[in-house]
């Protein structure tokens, strides 16, 4: 019927009609024979296929023309608009129309000129799914003008495209459109566009730097009409020069592109037979920024928030402590605790450095210790020689040697026995020396409790520098002492395994089980060594002890039956009259397997 004699450039004679906006491809598309399935997308895969649209990085607006036969023209717009981890969002419009027909009436009279179009409108979503699968979707609107006369139909177009991982540079593809097919009823006449089908395959392969060729290949069918071959190549070079080649069914078309910063122009050329030449030219824009820099700025959004969060609560923290040292030094003063303020002032100025207040109360209270130490010594030789030491003994405890403090506090004691002062600041430095083994033993444990020896062992000699007498400390460096010693056995004998020396790691393995009786990993390495140092022997061993082939056999008839956990049971008990049989440590891993397919744990 003559009311779609414009669709007639796309048909080939056969039943049913296919929607022209399926090979609404821009100039790369059309130069490559129309075999674009598979192609990466830009803006214009939304009539063709959406799912090529999901790896769209920037926002990107494409715009094609053609101008065909007989005053008929082909246009089409789209824009495509990636929001993240949401997926590519894309709205598209196209009109194949043609002008100036002339209208006749019944009695063939000429009734002026009229015009006919057919629209398509849509909006596309696509977004990756997994393993290199993409998905989209397009809800179109196909509208056919006629003379003034107008109808429209809803339609869907669904599309995939994979990309495996494995093999670089290759691409599958599959569209189904209008598989909601759209209803359109013009007057008195309905028209249902029909579903085609079409896959394909493409692959790229960068040869070097500066030239990257693409072939794909294509194969599409519409209801009620033949099967078309499609297939193209393109030689992309210098990052921004492309130059196509390609076959849609039995016609060659020809095609060129170029890329220059945002902006890609590409042209095609086909000849199509009875209508002639045929000239496309789309120009595409990107803009915006990509969803890589995008998610990148997140990024460094959400670190530079957490970054400024945990300095705002380091502050705080940092804020907490200095009121809380200063508020003890504070009371411990007033209490005339001098050398005990003296050290709570010293972990306030370790917290902020700053403090001019923490500062003049350190230097203020060293001083007023000095000078109370040496007042009543009676002559100005011993009241210096008084001051000296106790100077020396307070400058020892604020570095935290308490030892060396006290050392210095019974220099002075010598001198005068019954300085008050300097008892009680000896009395200071051992409270202060009692706070740092109880601090130096519990860090002791937690190396110990989390198997790191080595430094359980330095805490352990740290303390013992303090109370050499100290029974747990020396307790603790023998147990350390004892368990690097087999962790080192252990590694030798897992040394001696791995170059097949199974006898000399049986030796290493029962020295380090000498330190650790119980532990099971040792039991393990030790039974696979013992078993691998054994003669070898096979399944005619076994046969030749009719006691053990019973249990063999029991063994083998559970396995037959599904009970993998009682063949399991027979079999590792042969293991200890035949170590080293690969027939048999064959058959306990496979029921060891078995079991743990059905998610059950093999019986100790």
């Amino acid at each position: 019927m003559a009311l779609f004699a414009t669709s007639s450039l796309f048909a080939d004679g056969d039943a049913g009609r296919e929607s022209p906006f399926i090979l609404g491809a821009g100039g790369r598309g059309m130069g490559m024979g129309r075999a674009f399935i598979a192609l990466s997308g830009d803006p214009s895969a939304a009539f063709w296929n959406p799912a090529a649209t999901a790896l769209i990085e920037r926002s990107e607006f494409m715009a094609f023309h053609t101008t065909l036969f007989m005053s008929t023209t082909y246009d089409c717009l789209a824009l495509s608009h990636p929001i993240g981890s949401l997926g590519v969002f894309s709205v598209s419009a196209g009109r194949l129309g043609t002008d100036g027909i002339q209208g006749i009436d019944i009695d063939q009279q000429p009734t002026g000129t009229l015009s006919y179009s057919e629209f398509q409108f849509g909006i596309s979503y696509a977004r990756p799914i997994s393993y290199g699968i993409v998905g989209g979707l397009t809800f179109k609107d196909a509208m056919v003008q006629l003379a003034g006369n107008a109808g429209s139909g809803v339609g869907l177009d669904l599309g995939l495209q994979y990309r495996p991982t494995i093999i670089n540079g290759l691409a599958l593809g599959l569209g189904l459109n209008d598989l909601v097919q759209p209803r359109i009823k013009l007057l008195s006449t309905d028209d249902k566009l029909q579903t085609t089908t079409r896959a394909g395959i493409s692959y790229s392969k960068s040869l070097s730097s500066k030239f990257t060729p693409t072939a794909a290949l294509e194969y599409g069918k519409t209801q009620g009409r033949s099967s078309q071959i499609r297939a193209g190549l393109e030689a992309a070079f210098l990052g921004s020069y492309s130059l196509r080649l390609g076959f849609d069914k039995d016609r060659p078309t020809f095609g060129a592109g170029i890329l220059y910063g945002a902006f890609k122009l590409d042209y095609a050329y086909e000849n199509v037979k009875d209508f002639g030449a045929s000239h496309r030219v789309s120009l595409g824009m990107a803009f915006g920024k990509s969803v890589k820099k995008s998610e990148e700025e997140a990024r460094v959004k959400i670190i530079s928030a957490a970054q400024t969060d945990w300095q705002n609560s380091l502050t705080t923290q940092r804020k907490t402590e200095f009121g809380f040292y200063m508020a003890k030094a504070d009371s411990l003063r007033l209490a005339n605790r001098y050398q005990d303020a003296i050290a709570y002032y010293q972990r306030a100025l370790g917290v902020n450095d700053t403090s001019a207040v923490a500062a003049k109360m350190n230097d203020s209270l060293m001083t007023l210790i000095v000078s109370e130490a040496a007042a009543h010594a009676g002559d100005s030789k011993r009241e210096k020689f008084i001051s000296d030491r106790t100077q020396a003994g307070v400058e020892a405890f604020k570095a935290g040697k308490y030892s060396d403090a006290i050392a210095q506090y019974n220099l002075a004691l010598e001198i005068d026995p019954g300085n008050m002062t300097v008892i009680n600041l000896i009395a200071s430095a051992k409270d202060a020396i009692k706070i740092q083994i109880g601090r130096i033993r519990e860090s002791a444990r937690k190396y110990r409790d989390a198997k790191d020896y080595s430094n359980a062992v330095t805490e352990w000699n740290n303390l013992l520098t303090l109370d050499p007498a100290d029974s747990e400390a020396k307790t603790g460096i023998d147990n350390a002492h004892n368990q690097l010693k087999a962790d080192a056995l252990i590694m030798s004998a897992i040394s001696s395994m791995k170059v097949e020396k199974y006898p000399q790691a049986v030796v290493y393995l029962q020295q380090a089980q000498t330190f650790r009786p119980d532990d099971e990993s040792i039991k393990s390495l030790l039974s696979e060594a013992r078993a691998k140092s054994a003669p070898s022997t096979t399944l005619e061993t076994i046969k030749a002890s009719p006691d053990y082939w019973t249990i063999y056999l029991k063994g083998l008839e559970a396995y037959q039956a599904g009970d993998f956990s009682t063949a399991l049971k027979n079999w590792e008990s042969l293991r200890e009259y035949y170590p080293n049989n690969p027939d048999l440590e064959k058959n306990i891993a496979q029921a060891r397997q078995r079991l743990t397919t059905e998610g059950k744990k093999p019986q100790q």
